[in-house]
Parts: C-alpha cells; sequence; structure tokens
C-alpha cells in the first residue's frame, strides 16, 4: 500500500464504483491511512524543515506551510506530520490551538518520541465530536499504533469540538502519568500509566484525512515547557478496574515468522527450532502490546506467543482469550481454534477492541501442556490475552 517515498498506490476504477460505495472505500482508506500513519512517517524520513512557533520543526508530511487561517498565523498540514527534534521534552505542558472541519479525520501531538516509531500519542477523531471515543490515547510501539489495545476510560474519552474554528488543546505530563485538557479548565482524560518506557523526547504535530485535497487542520499558538514550582496533575484517575481472575501475565514471543508457514492443523517443528524468543508482561489491563518486542513485516506479519501449562490430571480446563487481528491457536500442537478480530473483518462497524470475548476448552494432559497463539497483525494494535480462571491443579509455568 505504501512506496518507499511514504505515498500511497491505491489503484481504483472510480468511474465504476457507486457514490455509497465510494464513500465506504474512503472511510477504510482514512483510518487504515491514519492509524498506519507511523510506518508511513518511517518510510519517507522527509529531511526539509519548516519554521513554526519560534522552532525549526522537520516535516514528514505531503505539505507543511505556514499560512493564515481565522486571523492567525498557524502551520497547515497535509497528510502527515511535523517533528520538533532535539526537544527534550520530559515533565511538563505541550499546549496549542487547533481548527479543523467536521470530516473524518485525525489530528494529534506526539511525545517522548525517540524516532518515528516509537513516542507517546494524543489524537482527535474529528468525526466523531461528542462520541465516547472522539479522542484516543494510543502509545506507538515499533511503528505500530495501538488503538485496539487501550480502551478503557484513561485511554479514550468524549470532547465536544468547535469546527472550523480554535479548539485549544493542553497537554500535562508529570512523571509516568498525563492529562488532556480540550477547550476546558478540567482534564477530559486522565492517563495514570503512560505506556512507553521513554521519559524524555521530541514533539511532533499530525492531520491525516482520506482525501489530501481537503483543507484539513490548522495549528496555532504552540508552546511547550518544563513543568513549573506548583505545577500538578489534578484529575483523579477511575476507580481501578477489576481485573479478571487468572490472568496469564506473562507470556514467551517469537521472533517473526511468515502465517503462510502456520496453515497446517499441525505446528511445524522446523519453524519452531528456527525461533529466537523473549518474555513479555502483561499492560496494566491484561493484554500484552506485541509491537514492543516485534515489528510488523510485509511477509513475516506473526509471532508466536506461548506459555507452559502443568497439569496434576488429564483434564479440559476453559481458556478465556483475546487477540488482534488474526490468531491460530494450537495446544501441544494441534490446532484448537482459528480465529481473525480485523477491523471491520465481521461487520463495518466492529473494530477489532481486544478483550476476553472467545474461549475453548484445553484438552490437556499429564504433566507439561504447550499453549501456542499464533497471532498476525494488520494495523491497529498487535496483541493477545488469555486468562484461566480456574486453575485447580494448575501450573502456569513462565
Amino acid at each position: 500500500m505504501f512506496t518507499k517515498s511514504g505515498h500511497i498506490k491505491i489503484n481504483l476504477l472510480i468511474k465504476s464504483i457507486s457514490g455509497e460505495k465510494m464513500k465506504t472505500i474512503y472511510t477504510i482508506i482514512a483510518v487504515i491511512f491514519a492509524l498506519a500513519w507511523p510506518v508511513f512517517a518511517s518510510a519517507q524520513q522527509n529531511k526539509n524543515t519548516i519554521k513554526f512557533a519560534g522552532y525549526d520543526w522537520s516535516v514528514a508530511a505531503d505539505t507543511a506551510e505556514i499560512t493564515w487561517h481565522k486571523g492567525k498565523k498557524s502551520l497547515y498540514i497535509v497528510q502527515g506530520s511535523v517533528w520538533l527534534d532535539n526537544a527534550q521534552f520530559s515533565e511538563g505542558v505541550i499546549e496549542f490551538d487547533v481548527a479543523h472541519d467536521d470530516k473524518r479525520g485525525f489530528s494529534g501531538v506526539m511525545w517522548h518520541s525517540s524516532g518515528p516509531e516509537k513516542y507517546e500519542e494524543i489524537y482527535f477523531r474529528t468525526h466523531l465530536s461528542g462520541k465516547p471515543d472522539a479522542v484516543q490515547y494510543a502509545p506507538v510501539e515499533n511503528g505500530n499504533s495501538s488503538w485496539q489495545i487501550f480502551t478503557d476510560e484513561h485511554s479514550v474519552g468524549k470532547v465536544d469540538m468547535k469546527f472550523d474554528d480554535w479548539n485549544h488543546v493542553k497537554i500535562v505530563v508529570k512523571g509516568d502519568s498525563a492529562e488532556l485538557y480540550y477547550n476546558s479548565l478540567k482534564p477530559v482524560l486522565v492517563i495514570p500509566d503512560l505506556k512507553s518506557n521513554n521519559i524524555v523526547g521530541d514533539i511532533g504535530l499530525r492531520a491525516i484525512v482520506a482525501k489530501p485535497s481537503r483543507k484539513y487542520a490548522y495549528f496555532t499558538n504552540f508552546t511547550h515547557r518544563p513543568l513549573r514550582s506548583g505545577d500538578t496533575l489534578v484529575g483523579k484517575p477511575s476507580s481501578a478496574t477489576l481485573m479478571p481472575n487468572g490472568l496469564i501475565q506473562k507470556w514467551q514471543v517469537s521472533s517473526n515468522v511468515n502465517k503462510e508457514e502456520l496453515s497446517s492443523t499441525l505446528l511445524p517443528e522446523k519453524v519452531l527450532s528456527g525461533l529466537s524468543w523473549k518474555t513479555l508482561v502483561m499492560e496494566t489491563n491484561g493484554i500484552v502490546n506485541l509491537s514492543k518486542l516485534a515489528k510488523k513485516e510485509k511477509v513475516k506479519n506473526t509471532v508466536l506467543v506461548k506459555v507452559t501449562i502443568h497439569s496434576d490430571v488429564p483434564r479440559v480446563s476453559e481458556l478465556k482469550f483475546g487477540y488482534s487481528d488474526k490468531v491460530r491457536l494450537f495446544v501441544n500442537g494441534k490446532l484448537a481454534y482459528s480465529g481473525e478480530a480485523t477491523w471491520r473483518s465481521r461487520d463495518k462497524r466492529f473494530y477489532g477492541t481486544v478483550g476476553l470475548y472467545d474461549s475453548i476448552g484445553l484438552d490437556l494432559k499429564k504433566g507439561n501442556n504447550e499453549i501456542v497463539a499464533a497471532v498476525s497483525e494488520r494495523f491497529g494494535g498487535w496483541a493477545f490475552m488469555g486468562a484461566i480462571e480456574d486453575q485447580t491443579g494448575l501450573k502456569i509455568i513462565q
């Protein structure tokens, strides 16, 4: 879909497509482009710079230009982002005003960036003003966004946007936490646990739409500063969400494989023998973000996630699990489940967010049993989670 220069190649017979079908295609393009954006940014690596708000910004966008909008000198971004390199932003305050229309689009701010493939991000779904998920916190790891992984009240929220007018955005970062203000005196989103392990880095602004010719996002009044004496976080996180019983907290994650090598109903030993493994601990919501260890490749977009379970007697135990985007689940080398939870794979409102929505009975033998999930990623969150609520007679070997 993306060329080496970062541009999209989409071959559509537009004249033969009805208006309603064309609208659906534009919707799909917009979301995939926006949420696969880190890959695009990494590929483009445009070395151009632009002067904005007294700083030199590197440009990774089709266009970034200074113009006048609504009476203010503004930065207009088309299909991409700009980066304030060497910002060395750690704890502090980021503020700016943004103006956009009410059509489908994604504008946002990034911080603690150690490069175009790893950073914290908050973005706004400008077509969802007033909806529960109008704003999204979705950190990027190895160039892959995680919006399907982080969907609780600390990651998504409602904001009411002003269209074709200025909206004031303020982000306060302190320690491992952050707060978002949006046209408000109180935080509209409280993030008690920033997921990236970066504690300092660059700042970025970005804007993505389906039709690059459409005028979309303008930024002005940008500032950033360190925390001052007396600056503090005022929002209170929601009460801790009760975690499901029996969560498996650590998984072994393999190096990348080609999913076509795993199409058999038996797990190929020759594939397993050539892999390396690392331990990955679940996030605070019980999900393992596989992008923390793996970078999605064009062909090798799959990793194996495994755990060993010791049973004192033969038994069938229920495993509840969730994944993104596709999975083939093997129990002692034999296929037990295959499924897909890609965005819109089931219907046009299916988001593919991750939770314990599926379950199977594990046919366990006495002794050690190896559970292996081959998890493939398209975009939006590479993830797996699992829980065995009744662990009587079982031992999870991690």
